[in-house]
């Protein structure tokens, strides 16, 4: 409890027990009852939801991890998927350029059938 709230609650005890001393006949019949503050009027509820909902964010916060460390997983599969299909896809462009450009003293089989095909339509 800081200061001001310590002042604050003495001066409202002192108030209580002079009205009780200007009043003394309020005691007597029973009508002075102490009440409690309006911020206390529910307030077990209040902390048993309080508690409940702790209890909740903290299972929550779990499931999250886990999920998480599951996508964490997942990615570095991924990325070494990735890896191996970067490698492959050099591989296959050096097979198709070595393909393409490379000629091992034969001509292409386009221009043999080219050369055929005019061939043939001459004779």
């Amino acid at each position: 409890m800081d200061r001001l709230t310590a002042l604050v609650a003495i001066a409202h005890l002192k108030l209580r027990l002079e009205f009780i001393e200007r009043n003394p006949q309020l005691l007597d019949e029973g009508l002075m009852e102490i009440r409690r503050p309006m911020e206390l009027a529910g307030l077990k509820a209040r902390l048993t939801r309080a508690k409940k909902q702790e209890g909740d964010i903290a299972l929550t916060g779990t499931r999250f991890d886990k999920v998480m460390d599951q996508i964490d997983e997942l990615h570095g599969v991924s990325k070494n998927h990735v890896g191996q299909l970067e490698v492959y896809a050099g591989e296959l462009r050096l097979t198709v350029e070595g393909m393409v450009a490379g000629s091992n003293g034969l001509p292409n089989e386009d221009s043999e059938s080219s050369t055929a095909s005019s061939d043939g339509g001459q004779g």
